[in-house]
């Protein structure tokens, strides 16, 4: 993956990003749902990093939760420049090689970073590296999957992505964690209301729908109904992983 093409793709996001994905009430409402369900599963404490924090909406997530105690960077300049309107403790970084000191995370939140990357097993021992003894992560990443994988597929053509940019099987990512984590638990995320409310910058039929206060918790809901079906669950748009350095 050629690192100067991600960061131009990022850097022609992320105004997208700012502007329609984030102005959005009701797909607020579900990144909100996004963000607390990786929080619920690992409760911040101590130093957390934002692993490829974007344009800083997780942590604006956490600051209004009363938690002011992390940082965030990500290789996009254009991402930071939106992320410092909701955070200060910023960083331009690459994922395959942090800026950090060894052990000095006690918690990493990765959403949707795994993927964009040319290296992710480099990465995987990075965040490993620069995370405390028995730290947490957790990320969230896609989960190729029969219904899903021909849109993302289509999707890569568009100026949205990259070619480049990984759709894992859940066992495929979970053996390369496996290196450098032990897995505690890993639950499947983003069904309907994923792809009704999460992407208006890509996708923006919804704005048309009527009682949006009625159908957006609605929608929310029903994926949260899914994520706990057997079977049915694991046809997620994405997996969450909760692990834990050795």
């Amino acid at each position: 993956m050629d690192k100067e093409k991600e960061i131009k793709t990022q850097d022609f996001v992320a105004d997208f990003y700012e502007n329609i994905r984030h102005s959005r009430s009701y797909a607020r409402k579900f990144h909100d749902y996004w963000f607390s369900e990786m929080v619920k599963r690992v409760v911040p404490r101590g130093l957390a990093l934002d692993a490829g924090c974007g344009t800083g909406e997780m942590m604006e997530f956490l600051k209004n939760r009363g938690y002011k105690n992390f940082v965030g960077y990500d290789i996009s300049f254009n991402m930071l420049s939106h992320a410092k309107k909701r955070a200060e403790s910023l960083v331009c970084a690459d994922a395959e090689n942090l800026p950090f000191a060894d052990t000095s995370f006690d918690i990493i939140y990765g959403r949707s970073i795994l993927h964009h990357l040319q290296d992710v097993p480099k990465a995987l021992r990075e965040a490993s590296r620069v995370l405390k003894p028995g730290g947490d992560v957790v990320f969230v990443e896609t989960n190729k999957t029969f219904i899903n994988d021909l849109p993302r597929r289509l999707m890569k053509h568009g100026d949205h992505f990259s070619e480049d940019h990984k759709n894992f099987k859940d066992s495929d990512l979970l053996s390369m964690m496996k290196k450098e984590f032990e897995i505690k638990n890993v639950n499947y995320f983003g069904y309907i209301g994923y792809t009704l409310l999460g992407f208006p910058d890509m996708l923006d039929i919804y704005r048309f729908i009527p009682l949006k206060k009625i159908f957006t918790p609605l929608l929310i809901n029903i994926d949260k109904v899914l994520s706990r079906t057997p079977i049915v669950k694991r046809l997620s748009f994405c997996i969450i992983i909760e692990a834990k350095k050795r």
